[in-house]
């Protein structure tokens, strides 16, 4: 009999880890640091590895991290596992995606015409997504785009365009506080074994007026009613350590430690990874499970995904 199963992303397989692929447990929040977690889910047996639930920020991360040499390992087999570079693209529909972000953005950036806009694209991959919303702001009048791209694939995309120019930072060190117009973390912070002091540095790069977009799964929720109708979940661990809400999203600004004013101007379930010309049934689940996540917020977990848009005032 063939086994029912559920995946997290299209895009990422799970790993068996070894007792030598794992550093020892921690005791604290990944986080906000705090003790108080409970398991919500199995993620492997044999050592075993849990996900946990902090009561006090909300984050659900795994019990366990891999060492960073096992991440490494993982993620270079993940990009040679590839034979083009459309294939890396992790949405049916860039473009959609960009635009998203730049409708969402616009009200807080304000005027675009004749400024120099500058957007930090953090695990962006190659770029394509941060290119193409560089795009739309040179179409709203923006004179120039620079885009700092920091991620593991080191390929770039490229432009014709002169407006629009990519710089390739080793890390946030070379990035400046209060320096970066839009920050982008989409579908990244979720792979990131010790997130906070990267989350806390990527707010701190934005300059006032900034407005900074995440995108993180969140598949806890979904995970339970599967293993109620015995289907199983695969959470795609180790590719993904944390589980990211609303309840987390919302109260993130209270959690780290940030210097400035912060505000959420947008909090949503997340936008559709795919496409109903793509990938039809499964798009139609998506928005169909996403939809109540609009209205009851906080109330309902079956959304597969939260984003968020935060400004520094």
């Amino acid at each position: 009999m063939k086994e029912n199963n559920l995946k997290a992303t299209l895009f990422h397989q799970s790993a068996h880890l070894s007792e030598h692929d794992l550093l020892a447990p921690s005791a604290y929040c990944s986080f906000c640091k705090s003790t108080q977690r409970t398991p919500v889910a199995s993620l492997q047996e044999s050592p075993e590895v849990v996900l946990l639930h902090c009561k006090k920020c909300h984050a659900s991360s795994a019990s366990r991290m891999p060492k960073p040499e096992t991440l490494s390992k993982y993620y270079s087999q993940y990009y040679d596992s590839f034979d083009d570079e459309e294939d890396r693209i992790t949405l049916d529909a860039p473009d959609r995606m960009a635009c998203h972000i730049v409708r969402h953005a616009k009200p807080v950036l304000g005027d675009l015409a004749g400024r120099e806009i500058s957007i930090l694209d953090y695990g962006g991959g190659d770029g394509a997504i941060s290119a193409k919303i560089a795009h739309e702001f040179v179409k709203l009048g923006a004179a120039k785009v620079k885009i700092a791209l920091i991620d593991y694939n080191k390929s770039t995309i490229e432009t014709s365009d002169n407006r629009i120019q990519f710089f390739r930072p080793g890390d946030l060190t070379e990035i400046s506080e209060k320096t970066v117009h839009l920050v982008v973390a989409s579908a990244v912070l979720e792979h990131i074994p010790e997130p906070s002091e990267i989350l806390a540095k990527l707010l701190a790069s934005l300059t006032e007026g900034g407005i900074f977009y995440a995108r993180t799964p969140y598949v806890t929720p979904i995970s339970k009613i599967a293993k109620f109708i015995n289907i199983k979940f695969d959470f795609t661990y180790p590719a993904h350590v944390h589980d990211l809400g609303a309840r987390f999203w919302n109260n993130v600004i209270s959690t780290l430690p940030l210097e400035g004013a912060f505000s959420i101007s947008r909090s949503t379930p997340s936008i559709v990874e795919t496409t109903f010309e793509q990938h039809f049934l499964r798009t139609l689940i998506a928005h169909a499970l996403k939809l109540p996540g609009f209205v009851f917020k906080e109330a309902y977990g079956l959304v597969g995904g939260w984003e968020v848009f935060i400004r520094r005032d």
